[in-house]
């Protein structure tokens, strides 16, 4: 009856509980584990040829003519100007450094950490890509764009939910992410692989961050 009345606020409680549950957190850090060392085998390759082949064969779809645009949201660059203004207006205009301290880690951790892992694995882009763009986009697994895109946009759900509490914003945060995840699997940048790593450390780095803020927060470090 509730969710009946309350819908979106509804969906929006469920979402912030899965994301956050250390139940999740556990499940993405066995999925990672078991992913990292059976990417390569026969059953995930196929997997990846065939999610690859259905994005190629997606003409006319909205999230393939779109994914460009998409992509932006994940970008390294939109991360840091984003983290930057955002921690600039608690610093300044909330009076809430500890916040702003906690977003320039979660941006920071988490591309500091994907880049970390990507040269443990070094697995080299799918070939269909352009050979000299992909020396450009480096390694790609996990995807960058859907690991630190998760802490990011959660963690400002986090912090803004209890600020403006009449949008919901761990529904915002799941609909922007899902846009860069659905980005990184049309643009065939990344294997279906990758973006699944994506997700699961995605998940371990806004835990990592969560608990980063609370500690600073309990301790009074700002």
């Amino acid at each position: 009856m509730g969710f009946l009345l309350h819908p979106i606020a509804s969906l929006n409680h469920l979402v912030a509980r899965l994301v956050t549950d250390k139940i999740t957190l556990l499940l993405a850090i066995i999925f990672f584990a078991y992913l990292s060392l059976t990417y390569k085998g026969s059953l995930w390759e196929d997997i990846d040829k065939k999610i690859s082949g259905w994005a190629k064969e997606a003409k006319g779809n909205f999230l393939r003519s779109s994914s460009e645009h998409f992509a932006l949201f994940g970008n390294a660059v939109f991360h840091i100007l984003f983290c930057v203004l955002l921690s600039i207006i608690y610093f300044i205009f909330v009076k809430e450094p500890i916040a702003g301290i906690s977003i320039l880690f979660v941006l920071i951790f988490s591309w500091g950490f994907n880049r970390m892992v990507k040269l443990i694995y070094k697995r080299e882009r799918p070939r269909h890509i352009v050979s000299n763009v992909r020396k450009r986009l480096s390694y790609c697994f996990p995807s960058g764009h859907v690991m630190a895109s998760i802490p990011i946009y959660f963690f400002t759900a986090v912090l803004l939910q209890g600020k403006l509490t009449f949008l919901p914003w761990y529904l915002i945060a799941f609909v922007i992410t899902f846009f860069v995840i659905s980005s990184r699997i049309y643009l065939n940048h990344h294997y279906f692989t990758d973006v699944l790593g994506g997700i699961a450390l995605g998940i371990f780095c806004l835990s990592i961050s969560m608990w980063f803020y609370f500690f600073i927060s309990y301790v009074g470090l700002a």
